[in-house]
């Protein structure tokens, strides 16, 4: 059997949610797998302990070492172990809402006054694991120094300048490289694979863009806030291009880097139903709107329109947006009543 322990830091702010869906699909997934270990979150460090089957183990890390939700992974300890330190998968965090530490599979690693591990001293990965306990916030990574955030973030403009001259087809690690002025190597040293890349650069872009339009949801309402984005995409169609890629590679569960998309997608439709639920209490919207609902609405319009203006040269993103919207919070005001659309009667007919 195989044991590695390994450091890294998160690229953004996990949720509660976030971290209790890892803790549900990794427990499952590592379980089938036959891998027990720990990843403990505190702060922006991660440290995590995989064990189990030499070749299993080693395919899970290279999994964790590809996730965009990380960076800068490193080694600590990578060795042959004769038995298990730890007799499942679980995870460590500080929650906000207290009810998640009855989610199974969840450990108070960081409670104040915890009295040290009897076991820290037993093996490598536990002692390890007492060290990240009492030094949780210790620079385990330089992601926050100079030197490491230069390469990174040059790697990311070199794949902004990329797409957009060439688009997402003919997107390469080679092109971007060569727009950041980088070796091929060094890009890999922070970004492995095309797709680990391509995952920064939509998070650092989209917020780029969307980050100073955020504050319109409470001064203005979510229509406001859509429709500004939608004209701030309108002018980097390059940027949904790449959108419109990640959404697509969401829809297969097992592409490198699917459920962060999915988990990002997720997220920002909690914010246009979040963002629509304060505007019925505003009074900006009816109260005979569904928030969930109106969410599945509005994102059916906003990433269809997107699409839209992908394909054709006729579509006006804003104004066919704007004329969308209106129609639609119009009908909000209406009570719902169930579409008879087959019981139309054919003309001519009796």
């Amino acid at each position: 059997m195989r044991s590695i322990v390994y450091t890294s830091t998160q690229t953004r702010p996990i949720t509660d949610t976030e971290l209790a869906q890892i803790l549900a699909v990794g427990r499952e997934k590592n379980t089938a797998l036959g891998v027990t270990g720990i990843l403990a979150h505190k702060g922006d460090n991660c440290l995590g302990i995989l064990e189990g089957d030499d070749e299993t183990v080693a395919a899970r890390f290279e999994q964790v070492r590809r996730d965009p939700r990380h960076t800068n992974v490193r080694v600590l300890a990578d060795e042959p172990i004769a038995q298990r330190s730890f007799p499942d998968w679980s995870m460590a965090f500080q929650p906000l809402d207290p009810l998640m530490q009855q989610v199974p599979g969840f450990r108070d690693l960081f409670a104040s006054g915890q009295a040290l591990d009897p076991a820290a001293g037993l093996t490598r990965a536990r002692g390890l694991l007492e060290w990240f306990r009492k030094h949780p916030l210790a620079p385990l990574t330089s992601q926050t120094a100079e030197a490491d955030e230069a390469p990174r973030t040059r790697a990311i403009n070199g794949a902004i300048t990329a797409l957009h001259d060439g688009g997402i087809a003919r997107f390469t690690l080679e092109d971007a490289a060569a727009r950041a002025g980088m070796s091929v190597a060094e890009l890999r040293e922070t970004f492995p694979t095309e797709r680990v890349l391509l995952a920064a650069t939509v998070e650092r872009w989209t917020l780029t863009i969307s980050g100073p339009l955020a504050p319109l949801i409470g001064e203005q309402g979510t229509v406001a806030f859509l429709h500004a984005l939608l004209a701030a995409h309108a002018e980097e169609p390059a940027l949904m291009e790449l959108l419109a890629w990640s959404l697509a590679s969401a829809a297969d569960p097992t592409v490198d880097g699917a459920d962060y998309y999915r988990s990002t997608y997720r997220r920002f439709r909690q914010v246009v139903r979040d963002g629509l639920a304060a505007d019925v209490r505003e009074g900006r919207e009816p109260g005979t709107m569904d928030p969930l609902r109106g969410a599945e609405q509005f994102l059916a319009l906003y990433d269809g329109l997107r699409l839209q203006a992908l394909l054709t040269s006729d579509t006006d993103l804003v104004d066919s947006f704007d004329r969308a919207a209106t129609r639609m919070r119009r009908g909000w005001s209406e009570q719902y009543e169930q579409p008879t659309y087959w019981d139309i009667p054919v003309a001519g007919g009796r």
